[in-house]
């Protein structure tokens, strides 16, 4: 399944990655401070920015702290082979169709067809798993954002009216 190519983790290269991320969730937070709120909405604006910069600085620091820390060699990563790259570059074909789709089909339709054709590709066998957890994230998807959290996405042509 994998290639014979071998690339080894750096522990310096981990401590800056993980340095420039924390930097980054900190800029994010820093950035979603400076977004205005007008119009009081169930959520404001500035959550998800904020959640983002908090994940990401928790990561980098998450990072730099187990590089830092770590003693003994290198782990060895395999390096995906012909296949492996065939299976990267699909899923960010059906990531992009997602975001293409999202405004003329709309979040919860959008969401259902990326979550199916996604399960589909990795397990053709499954197609029944593939559908049944689309519609139920599709579902969801709809009631966590557009109902409960009153979040604009769009609709798209099945649910306008």
């Amino acid at each position: 399944m994998y290639s014979e190519v071998v690339v080894k983790t750096l522990k310096p290269v981990d401590i800056v990655a993980g340095c420039f991320l924390a930097l980054l969730g900190l800029f994010l937070l820093y950035a979603s401070s400076m977004i205005r709120v007008g119009v009081e909405r169930a959520l404001s604006p500035r959550a998800f920015p904020s959640a983002i910069g908090i994940i990401i600085l928790i990561c980098g620091i998450g990072l730099a702290v187990k590089a830092w820390r770590f003693r003994g060699e290198d782990p060895v990563i395999h390096w995906p082979d012909r296949e492996g790259l065939r299976i990267i570059l699909v899923n960010l074909i059906l990531l992009t169709l997602y975001i293409l789709l999202m405004n003329p089909l709309g979040l919860p339709l959008s969401t259902f067809l990326y979550v199916t054709c996604t399960i589909w590709y990795l397990n053709p066998a499954k197609w029944v798993t593939a559908v049944v957890t689309g519609l139920v994230i599709g579902v969801v998807s709809y009631v966590v954002f557009i109902e409960l959290l009153q979040l604009s996405f769009p609709m798209g042509f099945l649910f306008e009216g």
